[in-house]
């Protein structure tokens, strides 16, 4: 039987929360660099209190920084993302003192608060494994490349690509093709590459490169495609431009004058003179309205002239309309009145025809 201080001390070392908040499990960085910690947490603890501490042992650790207050010691920096379901911890300027044992941790109202740690290693020595961008981003469809760099002492070890915090998300190059959209290379040399091909949306967050036990986090930002307009550019107008717009528009007038044309014909028409008009970045100009009716080539003399002609064969006066229109009534009159006198004299000659019928029959 488990001795009962042997339970108390399990229980103890045990961190408590380990389903509702996640982070690294251990991770090395050179003297003087930077890193960031995610710490992610369940939906439930979104509008809690996050804070990050400092400490071998839970009830000893040293509060660093939190999201309720301004406390920052050490050049720690506190960030909560609600949408994301993550919080990040920045350290800066780290020193072989800053190796220690670091708490991720929830405030909870009337319960222990919810921690979960990571073992951080700062030497002058290079980190045992580490990311040569911590930030990578890239836009939708497209591909990125992360350079993870390791040890020699972690050269025979499996290579993996994680979603943070989703250790079943994790990828080896052996689990990886050609055609996936996560392809993981690892050429021996103390660096492995991994492909994010086509990206999408889905695809932004928190990723670990892990070996072993260490993990080393990248964080991946994917922008919206942008497209190209190949269109030429539009030339804004100048003031000098928009003031002759507006005095042109105020002065113009309309005059119709008659054009002889050059062409044999000797046909007249009427012709519109329109001033310039300009809109900012569109000018119209009174040959783009009407263009002359005359020009230098035969074919479209002749052209126009046939045109115009037409139109004047077609333009008849309105008064010719109303005659026609009045013609027209008075024929149907007349042939109304024929045929009623037909049918009324057709009527009074029934009688007659009767009254002989009868004088013939008594004779």
């Amino acid at each position: 039987m488990v001795p009962l201080s042997l339970l108390i001390l399990f229980f103890i070392h045990w961190p408590s929360g380990c389903n509702s908040l996640w982070t690294l499990t251990r991770s090395t960085i050179r003297t003087g660099g930077n890193i960031t910690v995610p710490c992610h947490y369940h939906r439930m603890f979104k509008d809690n209190v996050k804070y990050w501490c400092k400490g071998r042992y839970w009830s000893l650790c040293t509060v660093m920084a939190s999201t309720n207050t301004k406390l920052r010691k050490g050049g720690v920096l506190i960030t909560d993302s609600p949408e994301e379901l993550v919080f990040t911890v920045t350290m800066q300027n780290l020193q072989v003192t800053d190796t220690n044992r670091y708490w991720c941790a929830l405030k909870v109202d009337g319960k222990l608060d919810v921690k979960v740690y990571l073992d951080l290693k700062v030497s002058k020595a290079l980190p045992d494994l580490s990311a040569v961008n911590e930030e990578v981003s890239g836009e939708e469809q497209a591909s990125i490349h992360i350079q993870c760099v390791y040890g020699d002492s972690l050269r025979d070890k499996a290579k993996q690509w994680c979603r943070s915090g989703d250790r079943h998300s994790c990828l080896t190059q052996t689990e990886t093709s050609q055609n996936a959209s996560v392809v993981i290379k690892d050429d021996q040399t103390r660096m492995f590459n991994v492909t994010l091909r086509r990206l999408e949306g889905k695809d932004a967050g928190w990723y670990w490169c892990s070996v072993g036990d260490l993990q080393a986090p990248v964080h991946i930002t994917v922008n919206q495609r942008t497209t190209t307009h190949r269109n030429r550019p539009v030339t804004p107008p100048t003031p000098s431009i928009i003031h002759s717009s507006y005095s042109s528009t105020e002065s113009s007038t309309t005059t119709f004058s008659s054009m002889t044309s050059p062409s044999s014909t000797g046909v007249t028409a009427p012709t519109t003179t329109y001033p310039n008009i300009s809109i900012p970045y569109i000018t119209i100009r009174p040959s783009t309205v009407m263009g002359p009716l005359s020009t230098t080539q035969n074919s479209k003399e002749s052209k126009t002239a046939v045109i115009h002609q037409n139109y004047n064969d077609r333009n008849v006066p309105w008064h010719i309309y109303l005659v026609v229109v009045l013609v027209t009534a008075l024929v149907v009159i007349f042939v109304m009145a024929a045929v009623n006198i037909y049918r009324s004299s057709r009527n009074n000659a029934r009688p007659m025809e009767e009254e002989m019928a009868e004088l013939v029959n008594q004779q």
